[in-house]
């Protein structure tokens, strides 16, 4: 029987303090809660929460009694997390219809939040650095070059869990100096040398690995190598000079082997004497933009504290410097991007009006903006003056490039072209400004020339889907599906594992390798052909090759390419959707076995958008059982005994259960019937109720029945890594509008991007 008493105060609490001034008068807040709001937390929330029942340690109806909304909106925002998650009710009763949550929802917004919904508030366009994949595949597009950025900048810092966020990608004094350096190999890759000539690379002995410091030199004191990486930018034979000394010890000079990948060289007696110093030069071919390691090794060291000679006690070698001088002639390559920005390659050939030609075609796309004349004419100008200077035309115009490639206009991705405000105080991005978000978001760069002439035409919005279709259908759509789904599913963090090579033999880095590949082809599988959402879980195939396939146990004819494969019999109930991926069960095990913990929490976190709350302080991780007694044990059974103490099970229970479900594969994602000796238990059941038992199973109930929250939080994720900010409630009402679009069926992978390109979101700005 419902306890009416209870009603009394609060709603005595909340006419006394006002909290609901947002729905008009105290009066009339206290009966749209009570006529629209009430009847629904007593239907749905107060069997647990409520007069008298406070599951979880929260009682939803002494939260409304203390009022003042505003000052308790930490405790609201759990509440509206739960309920817009779907993670509450549980999913064992009844559900509330869309329209039912969508109230609960607004009246916390509106007095908790004190949010208006009748002003729509799409965000800030916020400003953003290219992060490292951006402004390789920018540069790469722009100039058609290759460079690997790994090579030259850091890792980029990450915010809700994507790099991609505005207010992590700052810029230090140490990331300027970096983005002035690339400027310059970008010009060098691009324009090559200025003369034919062959041209010089000079590197100090602080640039070479290995061995120690000494008098400005490198030393190796004992058996070592030092190291040194050359990008060769043309084809053809390189000569080398290292400038070396060494100290005499014994009877033989020192050595110094060259090999250069992997293939020896030279092999030089240092006779040079310290601190004299001497060049020995060698050649070596290589092919255009290609990586190379130079060795230079010192194999034959001596020591003797008891030689009558002082000056032959110790032999060690000293390197000083290594001058590298490539072929003369232009490489095909730099022929090749010459003719790219400026139609012609010939250093003689190229004047002013090729100059003002490659200005008028690359300055806007390095940009990614309309060039204003007053922009145009201030780099014609800066072009002159290195003219005037003594340069020639390809050096003046190097020398304006390196320039736009550090400003800030480059650097930072600036969405600012907006038109006026609409009567809502919105304004709609320029058609400029929408390529550039639709081509970072999809490619991570720049807009290529089709929507960049459409966005010019004022026609891109006209033909928005048939675009986003093209740029799904891409090649480029691969830079999306790696740096996307790696961070959305954390497949970057599979590098990172450190399986036990001992107990996992058959876990080889071509293993690793494929199973991101798995993973990456199989989203974007369902995302070119656009297959329903459900399918990340239900899908009854995969994307594999011979690795894997041996890897797995699937029988059939398979190569090095990846090809889908549907699963039958057996393989059908081992393998299907993305929880049986061999990438997703490794990052969520640990080096030696598998953790419930890690595997549970990954489906709450990165598919249901409910991360659990962090474990109470003093709380350790379950350690390796040392008693020979609990080592007969099976991990679940020794779970058990960790999760006793209630303080750990109330956060477990939901996390553990959905992870053991997963526990027929090991911890590098084999399958297994067995665990010491015993069959493995992979039942689950949660806290409200719902039973499962394996992957199968499993999989099954996410699909059937918390499909909308995956919905959701996958929306939420396209979200947060298009715009470049975290989300807050203020987005609900546009998350809430993309993800109901498809009326009719399920909602598909590339139907869900394009809504949320056309999402006000993506589209407007405050």
């Amino acid at each position: 029987m419902k306890n009416w008493y209870k009603r009394v105060v609060f709603f005595s609490s909340i006419i006394l303090f006002g909290p609901l001034s947002n729905f008009g008068s105290s009066k009339e807040a206290a009966i749209n809660f009570k006529d629209r709001v009430l009847p629904l937390l007593e239907e749905y929330c107060y069997d647990c929460h409520g007069e008298g029942a406070n599951k979880g340690d929260f009682a939803m109806d002494e939260l409304i009694a203390l009022g003042d909304f505003s000052k308790h909106s930490k405790k609201w925002e759990r509440v509206w997390k739960n309920i817009y998650n779907r993670n509450m009710p549980p999913a064992n009763v009844p559900q509330p219809f869309d329209p039912e949550i969508s109230k609960i929802l607004s009246w916390i917004e509106e007095t908790s939040f004190e949010h208006d919904p009748s002003k729509y508030d799409p965000g800030h366009v916020v400003l953003r650095r290219l992060n490292r994949i951006e402004y390789q595949n920018t540069v790469q597009d722009i100039f058609k070059i290759k460079i690997d950025a790994k090579d030259y900048f850091p890792a980029d810092d990450t915010g809700y869990g994507f790099d991609t966020i505005s207010e992590v990608l700052t810029l230090s004094p140490l990331l300027m100096e970096k983005y002035l350096n690339m400027a310059e190999i970008v010009m060098e890759k691009a324009l090559g040398p200025i003369d034919d000539q062959g041209q010089t690379y000079r590197f100090a002995s602080n640039q070479l690995k290995g061995g120690g410091a000494h008098s400005g030199m490198r030393v190796l004191a004992s058996k070592g190598s030092l190291t040194l990486p050359f990008t060769s930018l043309k084809e053809g034979k390189y000569l080398a000079k290292v400038r070396a000394t060494a100290s005499l010890g014994g009877n033989e000079f020192a050595r110094m082997i060259v090999t250069v990948n992997g293939i020896q060289i030279a092999d030089f007696s240092v006779d040079a004497q310290y601190p004299d110093k001497k060049e020995y030069a060698f050649e070596f071919s290589t092919k255009p933009n290609f990586k190379n390691q130079i060795a230079l090794t010192f194999p034959n060291d001596f020591w003797d504290p008891k030689n009558k000679d002082p000056n032959r006690r110790d032999r060690n070698l000293f390197v000083d410097s290594v001058v590298i001088t490539s072929p003369e002639g232009l490489s095909q390559s730099v022929k090749t991007t010459r003719e790219h920005l400026l139609g012609k390659w010939k250093t003689e050939e190229i004047g002013d009006k090729e100059v003002k030609v490659s200005f008028q075609k690359w300055l806007p796309r390095i940009y990614r903006l309309p060039l204003e004349p007053s922009e145009f004419s201030r780099h014609v100008s800066l072009y002159e003056r290195m003219k005037q200077n003594g340069m020639n035309p390809l050096e003046s115009l190097r020398q304006t490039y390196k320039a736009a490639l550090v400003s800030p206009t480059f650097i930072f991705r600036e969405e600012k072209k907006l038109k006026e405000a609409t009567s809502t105080k919105m304004r709609m991005l320029d058609e400029h400004a929408l390529a550039h978000r639709m081509s970072y978001f999809l490619w991570s760069s720049v807009p290529d020339f089709q929507l960049w002439d459409l966005a010019t035409k004022g026609k891109l919005r006209a033909n928005l889907k048939k675009e986003v279709k093209r740029m799904i259908e891409s090649p480029k759509i691969d830079q999306f599906v790696k740096n996307f789904c790696g961070q959305w599913l954390q497949l970057r963090d599979l590098n990172l594992a450190n399986p036990n090579p001992k107990q996992f033999p058959l876990f080889t880095q071509n293993v690793r390798s494929s199973m991101v590949l798995e993973t990456e082809e199989f989203f974007k599988h369902l995302l070119v052909e656009n297959l329903p959402l459900d399918f990340l879980l239900s899908a009854d195939f995969s994307i594999i090759n011979q690795e894997l396939a041996k890897y797995y146990g699937i029988a059939g004819d398979f190569d090095d390419e990846f090809q889908k494969v549907v699963f039958r019999g057996d393989d059908l109930r081992k393998r299907g959707g993305i929880l049986t991926h061999g990438s997703i069960l490794t990052i969520t095990s640990n080096p030696t076995r598998t953790s419930p913990v890690k595997r549970g929490k990954w489906v709450l976190d990165n598919l249901l958008a409910a991360p659990p709350r962090d474990p109470p302080p003093g709380v350790t991780e379950l350690e390796e059982p040392h008693d020979s007694e609990l080592k007969k044990l099976t991990f679940r059974e020794q779970m058990a005994m960790h999760s006793k103490n209630p303080t750990c099970y109330s956060c477990h229970a939901s996390m553990d259960n959905i992870g053991y479900a997963l526990d027929n594969f090991n911890a590098v994602g084999e399958w297994r019937d067995q665990e010491e000796g015993k069959s493995i238990d992979v039942s689950g059941q949660l806290s409200s109720g719902e039973r499962f038992n394996g992957v199968r199973e499993l999989q099954s109930f996410l699909y059937e029945n918390k499909i909308q929250a995956i919905n959701r939080s996958l929306t939420q994720k396209l979200l947060i890594y298009g715009l470049g900010r975290g989300l807050t409630y203020k987005d609900r009402i546009a998350v809430d509008e993309i993800i109901s679009v498809e009326k009719q069926g399920k909602i598909k992978l590339a139907d869900l991007i394009f809504n949320v390109i056309a999402s006000k979101p993506f589209q407007f700005s405050q």
